[in-house]
């Protein structure tokens, strides 16, 4: 069996070796917020360019808890590291009694985890957006003030079902520019919010959340604006339509994933998501 031991602070840049090794999009900062709000474990071959494996969990509240960076280096695939490392994410979940255990697969992950007992949810894709998409002219965007963020963790929480302040704050003190919401119509609150961060292949938009499809189209354009050459990780079948209207504009899906859960279905209405935070985030 592979030794599995918690990742040093000090191996953080060879665990984000390896992420921009596999082509991955994750930065340091991604990197440590599993290490300061949930956890990490490699294994370690002492190769000084990158660690051979890794895995994170990230618990969201008490109710649901994100496995992901499940990543093994090239040259160490079929030795069942990616195995010892899920092992050591759901055992050390289900002791802690996480009701539910929820992760983005990959087509060729989706198998792996299914085995594991792992079951299907939903699908979204990852869009590369066009250069720039038509501005709404009639819907104000502005950028997130300190007011809105009760709204904005209401509206956040209302679809992905679990609490996770700390994860979006950070997103917002990361790219503030393209930390964005609507106002509601009838001044109460927000219609829509849209976060960011910057990547190491390239910025990523989400997660977004809008009340209705010219809420969305608006702060998909101005984050856009903000963060050019950015990713989306759109929900399959959303209810705005936003996949239709970013193919007409130049956007192209690059590769789909499957959102999976053990035990419990997550408790959030996954209509109310449009965009995801990423699949390491959930």
């Amino acid at each position: 069996m592979p030794d599995v031991t918690p990742l040093p602070e000090a191996d953080l840049p060879r665990a984000v070796a390896l992420s921009a090794l596999i082509g991955w999009n994750q930065t340091a900062a991604d990197w440590r917020v599993f290490a300061c709000h949930g956890a990490v474990r490699a294994v370690d071959d002492g190769d000084p360019r990158a660690l051979a494996a890794t895995a994170a969990t990230l618990p969201h509240g008490a109710g649901v808890a994100w496995i992901s960076m499940v990543l093994v280096r090239p040259d160490r695939r079929r030795e069942g590291l990616a195995t010892a490392l899920m092992r050591w994410a759901v055992e050390s979940l289900q002791a802690a009694a996480v009701p539910c255990i929820a992760l983005d697969a990959t087509p060729a992950g989706r198998e792996v985890y299914r085995r594991l007992g792992f079951r299907d949810l939903w699908g979204f894709a990852r869009w590369a957006l066009p250069a720039a998409l038509p501005a709404e002219t009639d819907i104000a965007v502005r950028r997130v003030a300190a007011a809105d963020w009760p709204a904005l963790l209401t509206l956040d929480s209302a679809g992905f079902g679990a609490p996770r302040e700390a994860l979006l704050r950070g997103f917002a003190g990361r790219c503030p520019d393209a930390a964005l919401v609507v106002d509601a119509p009838d001044g109460g609150g927000i219609a829509g919010a849209l976060l960011a961060r910057e990547g190491a292949r390239g910025p990523q938009l989400g997660p977004l959340h809008a009340t209705d499809a010219a809420v969305a189209r608006a702060l998909l354009a101005a984050g856009l604006a903000a963060r050019p050459g950015a990713v989306l990780d759109l929900r399959e079948g959303d209810a705005c339509g936003l996949g239709p209207w970013l193919a007409r504009h130049g956007g192209r899906v690059q590769r789909p994933f499957t959102r999976m859960a053990l035990g419990a279905d997550p408790p959030g209405d996954p209509a109310r998501i449009l965009a995801v935070a990423g699949p390491e985030f959930g």
